[in-house]
């Protein structure tokens, strides 16, 4: 730097600091501390250099319109004496016009705004009290709280306990006493409000927030169910007229089985008047006239929810919840289900073993008190929708299996019984089936039956009738859901795979065909996909039945040669029918005499009339059995003929059925079964 006059220096600068356009008062075009200082270090090495660096530092004189002005002066410092005085208060409260009151000619009452505590000492006896509502203090700052002073309210008695514990301390004791002075004038006004408000069990919307101290326990409801959290923070927000009080309170939830602390926001919109505390959206627990029923149900769901940690198959009925990234879909299911949290996590979710050891999320293990605050919801995967999703846990239920529907299928009684077999020792750890594995490691563990034949003679059912017979999830595929390209059906398929092994789950893949296709010449598009689901079936491990109408023609040889089993289902012949006529019948007629009993609750969708008399003998399923009907048709006609048997309490004869054989099956003959009438 030259040795030019400073005021040219300053003007320099000045001109400078001119020509930028940024919207700060920054001084840009100044030295960065650390550059003087590597300036000096600079200037101590080469101190045998020709030319010796000087730096001048300059100090702000003024600022407006954006641009700073610079002086080589430095401001005076204030004397000590002066700081002292200045300093010596140790609280300060700061007050300003409260507006909500009645003001006469402009004047209005005072109302305390900000209150800050000076006294380092004073400010280190309150940390530990406040920082149970989550206010941390240095105790070498300013400690400074703003209106309507949330924790000083909440541990004002805590506050005063300390100040008589520490009437003998010469030092702290005045400061406290002071500071108990304060809060006395600060809350006096709302101490009585509040006292006379829930004396009469009432309360206004502007001191709701009195009711939620940090750690008390507040009832909410969700969409479909109740909950109880534990207040975190409370805090008003919105436009006079349409404001809200948000009160942030933690549940426990649920991720890979582990548990952690959950921040949920319930919301108390404005109110005029005064309101009963019990009739809010959400409120203290105690508040509520049947707290103990309540703290009774959700302990006892909570036990559930503890249950419900693992790999769990069940039935639903209800509301479902389903989380997006930017919205929350709800729908009603009616379905078995699999409850499998950490299936959630991994397959809906994508969470890896990392986010679910996520460190910053407040892991707990609960205890008894705490189950009150478990989660009204569980995760898992509906079967019938094949989609993941939250279910409520009071809607979760046993499966009724249908325990008769195994021997109640009508099939040659030895192959039934080999399926059985097959599946109960699939994956059994013993001599010969590691025997019989393939050369290949992984390669041919998995059962693959082939069910062939018409439609309506079984196959479905013997799927469904073992899964329920060995109480086993069942998981439904369709060609959609696989997708009809190579290279998305061997990502699917992997997919659902690991799950079903996972929940020990059949799958039932339904037409079949549509992947076993004979690979031609020219079918590059078939040829890839029925190579895709072979090569994905080699390495498959699980439990799986493909059904298809086609027996010999329509399926690639090598499918045939990689069944584990491959049964045969021959048209319906009329010994057949009697069987499954009979078998339907008696059924429902057990069904309507459990219902009479009062042993069987009527189902949400079935007629609820007076009992109709039933008068069909064995003739009369001789005679239905000569209708070349199957098994599918044969129960969709019973079904018609009861519900109008039902509505109409009409007696279910032979002519009735007929008349709904006709309704299901318009082109079927009695005598010739179906008959072509095309010409």
């Amino acid at each position: 730097m030259s040795n030019s006059d400073p005021h040219d220096t300053h003007q320099g600068l000045h001109d400078n600091l001119d020509q930028k356009h940024s919207p700060f008062p920054e001084p840009a075009d100044l030295p960065r501390n650390d550059e003087i200082q590597n300036t000096e270090t600079k200037q101590t090495q080469d101190s045998e250099s020709v030319r010796e660096a000087k730096v001048e530092v300059f100090y702000e004189e003024s600022c407006s319109d954006g641009k700073y002005h610079w002086t080589i002066e430095p401001p005076p410092k204030i004397p000590k004496e002066t700081a002292n005085v200045l300093g010596r208060a140790d609280i300060k409260v700061f007050k300003i016009k409260d507006h909500d009151k009645f003001g006469f000619s402009g004047e209005y009452p005072m109302k305390a705004y900000r209150v800050e505590v000076q006294d380092p000492l004073l400010v280190g006896a309150l940390a530990p009290i406040l920082r149970k509502e989550n206010v941390h203090l240095d105790p070498v700052a300013v400690a400074v709280f703003k209106e309507p002073f949330y924790p000083l309210y909440f541990r004002n008695k805590e506050i005063i306990d300390l100040w008589n514990r520490n009437q003998g301390d010469d030092v702290l004791r005045p400061l406290l006493e002071a500071f108990v002075n304060v809060l006395i004038e600060l809350f006096r006004g709302l101490k009585a409000k509040t006292d006379g408000l829930q004396g009469l069990g009432l309360i206004n919307f502007k001191i709701a927030w009195t009711l939620f101290p940090r750690d008390s326990t507040v009832y909410g409801r969700s969409l479909n169910s109740e909950f109880v959290g534990k207040v975190d923070s409370i805090k008003y927000e919105g436009c006079p007229g349409e404001r809200r009080l948000l009160i942030t309170c933690k549940t426990i939830s649920a991720s890979g089985g582990r548990f952690f602390w959950e921040r949920r926001t319930l919301t108390i919109p404005e109110f005029t008047g005064s309101k009963p505390i019990h009739e809010l959206r959400c409120c203290r627990l105690w508040f509520r006239r049947d707290k103990e029923l309540i703290t009774e149900r959700l302990t006892a769901r909570g036990r559930k929810v503890l249950g419900l940690q693992r790999f769990e198959h069940c039935t639903y009925n209800g509301i479902v919840v389903r989380k997006t990234d930017s919205t929350t879909l709800r729908r009603n299911v009616n379905s078995r289900i699999v409850i499998d949290p950490q299936g959630y996590d991994k397959y809906y979710l994508n969470q890896g073993q990392r986010e679910i050891n996520d460190p910053e999320k407040d892991w707990m293990v609960p205890t008894l008190e705490e189950l009150i605050f478990m989660s009204e919801t569980v995760s898992g995967f509906s079967l019938k929708d094949k989609l993941w999703f939250q279910f409520f846990v009071e809607d979760i239920q046993l499966i009724d299996w249908h325990a008769e529907a195994y021997s109640d299928f009508v099939f040659d009684e030895q192959k039934k019984e080999l399926v059985l077999s097959l599946v109960l020792n699939h994956n059994m750890n013993n001599s010969t089936s590691r025997a019989m594995q393939d050369v290949i490691v992984d390669k041919g563990k998995g059962l693959i039956v082939m069910l062939s034949g018409p439609s309506g003679t079984g196959k479905t059912l013997m799927a469904e009738a073992i899964a329920d017979h060995l109480h086993r999830p069942l998981y439904r595929l369709e060609a959609k859901d696989l997708g009809t390209q190579a290279a998305s059906l061997g990502t699917n398929f992997k997919r659902v795979s690991e799950l079903t092994t996972a929940w020990n789950a059949i799958i039932l893949l339904d037409e079949a065909e549509v992947f076993m296709a004979p690979r031609e010449p020219g079918h590059v598009s078939q040829n890839d996909l029925s190579s895709a689901f072979l090569r994905e079936l080699e390495y498959f491990s699980g439990i799986i039945f493909l059904t298809t109408p086609t027996i010999k023609t329509g399926i690639d040889s090598a499918f045939r040669g990689r069944a584990s089993v491959h049964l045969v289902f021959p048209p319906f012949t009329q010994q057949t029918r009697e069987k499954v006529w009979s078998m339907f019948l008696n059924r429902l007629s057990q069904q309507r005499r459990r219902i009479s009993d009062g042993r069987e609750d009527v189902a949400p969708d079935e007629p609820n009339d007076e009992p109709y008399a039933m008068s069909v003998n064995e003739n009369d399923i001789a005679q239905l059995a000569l209708w070349g009907l199957n098994g599918r048709e044969i129960k969709a006609a019973i079904q018609i003929v009861h519900n109008w048997c039902c509505n109409k309490n009409y007696e279910m004869t032979l002519a009735r059925l007929e008349y709904g054989i006709r309704l299901v099956s318009p082109f079927c003959s009695k005598d010739m079964g179906v008959f072509d009438d095309s010409g």
